[in-house]
């Protein structure tokens, strides 16, 4: 019985080393320039690992435990308890991690947005735009696409401090998730190398 338990807890602690390790050399997403690119491309990996970690790990407990009548004692509860917690937190992280990647770039797109905006709103390239037009209205004109981008600018400084509000606090989440999980894996792995040592 006990060789069982061991067996379980030493095939859950391969499957998250498995997971846990990156190989290189399979690696099916090329490094590009853009460092925000090679970071989705990273988040991408992850997730599918995750995925099939939370596959594996989901057949290897119906497997163990629901045809076969196992009975875990409270520490091995708790160790798969523990485990289960160490699964949603890094979940969690990883959404967080990705939530955080598409405000940067959203924040991004926001700025760049709002310098044209402001280039388009000097009075040189206001009187520009009119001028292509051809109308006896110039004045009328000028006014109107001026009222336009500052109403197109003001939106936009609305939207990128609403995305910075946004991003310092998910900043914030993700450092104490991060925590989280470093603390979670820390107290975790060693106690399930402590059962398999008496194998």
């Amino acid at each position: 019985m006990k060789t069982t338990i061991l067996v379980l807890i030493f095939t859950l602690v391969s499957v998250a080393n498995l997971f846990a390790q990156t190989n290189p050399q399979t690696n099916p997403y090329p490094q590009s320039g853009d460092p925000l690119q090679n970071i989705s491309q990273e988040i991408t990996k992850i997730s599918k690992s995750v995925q099939a970690y939370n596959k594996s790990i989901q057949e290897l407990l119906e497997k163990f435990m629901v045809g076969k009548g196992m009975q875990l004692n409270e520490r091995q509860q708790k160790l798969l308890l523990g485990f289960e917690v160490l699964n949603r937190a890094e979940q969690r992280l990883e959404i967080l991690q990705k939530f955080q990647i598409e405000l940067a770039q959203k924040e991004g797109e926001i700025k760049t947005r709002l310098g044209q905006v402001e280039e388009a709103m000097q009075p040189d390239n206001i009187d520009r735009s009119v001028a292509l037009v051809g109308t006896t209205r110039g004045e009328e004109m000028r006014n109107g696409r001026r009222q336009t981008l500052e109403s197109e600018r003001k939106s936009l400084q609305n939207i990128g401090a609403q995305i910075q509000r946004n991003l310092s606090q998910t900043n914030d989440e993700l450092r104490q998730a991060e925590t989280f999980v470093f603390n979670l894996r820390r107290k975790i792995l060693p106690q399930l190398e402590a059962e398999l040592s008496g194998l």
